[in-house]
């Protein structure tokens, strides 16, 4: 199958096309000290940052990379974790600890969002339908139902266990 080629710009010219498949060969982070791209620091991401919104021909296709695969850290076409995550039209949570909560943990903890996604289970709709509403992907929904499958199975045991 023939991949299409995306334009590379290079300071506001089209030059060579680049392949899909090729576009990590150009990356402007290539020869940087990778430290800088997956540091949490907040100074350490904005210096990434700026070298890839000045000097990357390919961040386009990086952040369509870091999307695609979900990539939780480090700085990808000029984004942080916490851009790609308003990208996709969710807001992560940071506890006082520092690391963003997960987002099915999220889910289950904040009752409004627990409430609907059980509501909407109830009324048979399918994960990827559940994730739309809830502006999160499957994965996240499948892992926030598996939880819940086995929190009512623990109580379902602790009842049995208080009735014998």
């Amino acid at each position: 199958m023939n991949t299409p080629l995306m334009p590379r710009y290079e300071t506001g010219r089209v030059t060579t096309p680049i392949s899909d498949s090729d576009w990590q060969r150009h990356k402007a982070c290539t020869y940087q000290d990778w430290k800088l791209f997956t540091s949490e620091d907040g100074a350490d991401q904005e210096i990434a940052k700026g070298i890839c919104n000045s000097r990357c021909t390919v961040r386009l296709q990086c952040l369509q990379y870091a999307l695609d695969n979900r990539e939780a850290g480090g700085v990808f076409g000029g984004t942080t974790p916490n851009d790609r995550e308003e990208l996709l039209g969710r807001k992560r949570i940071r506890p006082a600890g520092g690391n963003p909560e997960p987002m099915w943990r999220q889910i289950l903890r904040v009752p409004e969002r627990r409430s609907k996604l059980i509501d909407l289970r109830e009324h048979g709709w399918e994960p990827g339908r559940i994730a739309t509403v809830l502006h999160t992907n499957v994965q996240t929904i499948n892992r926030a139902l598996r939880v819940l499958d086995e929190e009512a199975k623990a109580l379902d045991a602790a009842s049995e266990a208080v009735a014998s």
